[in-house]
This record gives C-alpha cells, sequence and structure tokens, in this order.
C-alpha cells in the first residue's frame, strides 16, 4: 500500500507558508561581504526528478545529498565527487530527510520508515532502529562516530512523537526514554558541539538541550515550530522554523533569544560557518546570511536560480563552498542543487 510521506501530511511545512512581503531584512544596516559574493556566486544545478532535503560534505570531493519522492520507495542519495553530482546505490525505502557524516568513510541518512542507513567501505546499508512505519526520523548528528542522534516523530495517527535515539556507532540504535523529552512533540533536527552539549529542536518551539548527564527542556512559547539547529562552538547557536513568517532565536548567556529576519517566510535550514556568520534558507527560494551583530540580510542570487521552490537544507563545506538544497516539496519532486562552487558540479548521465 502507498504511504503518504510526512513531508506532504504536514502541508509541505514550509513549502506553502503565507506570502513573503519582499521586505529586506535589514534595510539600515551594510551586509558583510560575503553577501555580494554569494549572490553573485550562487549558480542552480538542475534536473533532478527527486527533491532534495538535506546536504552534508566531508570535503570539496565528498558531498552528500538526501531526498527522494512521494513513492513508496522514492528514496534518494547523491553523492558529489569533485566533478559530478551522481546517485548512490542504497537499500530501497521512502524518502529520506538529512544526512550527516563523520568524514569522508563514514556516513548516515535518516528519514520516513524510521529507517537509517550507513554508508561504509561495502556501500550503504540500512541499520535496525525498531521503529515501524509511521515513524519518521527528521534530524540526525553525531559528536563523532560513537556517538550519534537521531530524532523525530510521527504525522500518522498511532505514530511516536518525541522520538530519540542514541548510536555508539555499531549499528545498534536505542530509543531515548527521559521525563524531559517531549512525549506530545515531534522533535526535527539535533545539533551540538560535543558529547556533553547537544540541543534538540521541534514542534512547539521546545528545546531540548543534553550536557553529558541528563535533559533540560525549555519551551520557547510560540505555537509554532523549530526545524533546524546549527552552531559552532563558542557561539553562536542558531535554531530555525515558522509555518507563517520565518522564525529565529539565537543561544545567549541567559539562554534563546528572539531574533527577527523581517521580511521572510518559513525557514527550515541553518548553517553556522566557521568564521560566525550564518546562511539560513526556506520557502520560496528564501536565503538569508546573519552577520555577527544578529542582524539578518536578505539574499538575491541569479534571477529564477530557484524560483517558488523551497531550500529546505543548506551546508559550509571545509573548503570554503556553500550549498543549498531543495526543491518542489508540494509534489516531493523538482529537485535543485544552489552552489558557489566551480566548475559548477555537473550530474552524472542516467
Amino acid at each position: 500500500m502507498r504511504t503518504r510521506p510526512a513531508l506532504l501530511a504536514l502541508g509541505s511545512l514550509l513549502a506553502l507558508a503565507a506570502c513573503d512581503d519582499d521586505t529586506d531584512p535589514a534595510p539600515d544596516a551594510a551586509p558583510p561581504p560575503l553577501a555580494a559574493t554569494l549572490e553573485a556566486g550562487l549558480a542552480a544545478v538542475d534536473g533532478l526528478e527527486p527533491a532534495l532535503l538535506g546536504v552534508w560534505g566531508a570535503a570539496a570531493d565528498a558531498v552528500w545529498f538526501a531526498g527522494g519522492t512521494a513513492e513508496p520507495e522514492g528514496g534518494a542519495l547523491y553523492r558529489f565527487d569533485g566533478a559530478r553530482v551522481a546517485p548512490e546505490p542504497a537499500p530501497p525505502g521512502p524518502l529520506l530527510w538529512w544526512v550527516w557524516g563523520a568524514d569522508a568513510e563514514r556516513v548516515w541518512a535518516c528519514g520516513e520508515g524510521g529507517r537509517v542507513l550507513r554508508r561504509g567501505a561495502d556501500g550503504w546499508v540500512a541499520e535496525e532502529t525498531g521503529l515501524d512505519e509511521k515513524a519518521v526520523l527528521w534530524g540526525l548528528w553525531g559528536s563523532g562516530p560513537d556517538d550519534l542522534w537521531a530524532v523525530g516523530g510521527s504525522v500518522r495517527r498511532g505514530g511516536p512523537k518525541g522520538v530519540v535515539l542514541r548510536s555508539a556507532g555499531d549499528g545498534v540504535w536505542t530509543r531515548v526514554d527521559d521525563p524531559a523529552l517531549p512525549a506530545e512533540l515531534n522533535l526535527y533536527k539535533a545539533w551540538g558541539s560535543g558529547p556533553d552539549d547537544v540541543w534538540l529542536v521541534g514542534e512547539g518551539t521546545v528545546t531540548v538541550h543534553w550536557d553529558g548527564v541528563g535533559f533540560t527542556r525549555a519551551d520557547l512559547g510560540q505555537r509554532d515550530l523549530l526545524f533546524t539547529v546549527h552552531g559552532r562552538a563558542g557561539g553562536p547557536v542558531i535554531a530555525v522554523g515558522g509555518v507563517g513568517s520565518g522564525l529565529v532565536y539565537a543561544l545567549g548567556a541567559g539562554g534563546w533569544v528572539a531574533e527577527d529576519p523581517a521580511g521572510v517566510i518559513g525557514l527550515n535550514g541553518v548553517a553556522v560557518r566557521p568564521d560566525g556568520l550564518a546562511l539560513a534558507s526556506g520557502a520560496r527560494g528564501a536565503l538569508v546570511l546573519r552577520d555577527l551583530a544578529g542582524r539578518w540580510f536578505r539574499l538575491r542570487p541569479q534571477p529564477d536560480a530557484v524560483g517558488a521552490r523551497t531550500l529546505h537544507a543548506v551546508w559550509h563545506g571545509p573548503d570554503d563552498s556553500t550549498w543549498a538544497v531543495g526543491g518542489d516539496l508540494s509534489a516531493v519532486a523538482d529537485g535543485v542543487i544552489l552552489t558557489d562552487r566551480r566548475p559548477l558540479p555537473r550530474l552524472a548521465e542516467p
């Protein structure tokens, strides 16, 4: 029986959000030089049938993309090898939401059906999570190859909520049970600066912190969602989301502080660079850049590079390249890769 992907069941999340009022987030401040560099340099790689939802890279010739179509076995993985973007053989299954790796040899992906795939010396293999077909793992992160986290939940009746899994990198995933975890809410992403500093974010603008010993939950009080969290050791740490208007929180000494990327609709991807600048992405090709003072600036790459498609995830590569991926999330199709990498990657021949 064909199942409806969580992406569609959630109303395409941010893909169908309210209209952008086209206002610049920080009209009275000068953007950092990187803004002009990205506007001039970002170009689209088109021609992908699947939508792309996740991107992660270990090196200039090792960048992975996760996504798929709405078909029951529509999950897809691609790799950029320094010249071409080519599909990678993987166990068949539904849509994949995220990809993360410890290095170029050890990479994981997660998605619909509560599944986790691992890429090793013998290619991609499935790992047992103990979850059924109602579960979705929306995010995965690790402090290293032997300390992995996956988070998720379900949009289906009777499906699990507040799912947190951990693995020691041995192919075995164990569900974490703790009173501080939101049993009534979905969790969408995880990120940390180390094994004793991990953040989980999700529905209801809930945040959960792991300090290496226990969990602490803090609800930010909005009837909305936080979809992605990312940062760097020493800060900043940024969480983004919002189904209607873009929602941004930055972690301060006293907790999470709201920031206002005015004029931007729903955000669902963020990457903090080593220099502390942050790039966020979202519905209708939205890209916004945060400077070191916490001001947000709307970027306008080449005309029609993305169109009305959602940019679901962004990544800053170790070679200083920038990547954003997405597609038509209402149809789960028409994937796009936006990058300043040169020469521009080309798609492998079918």
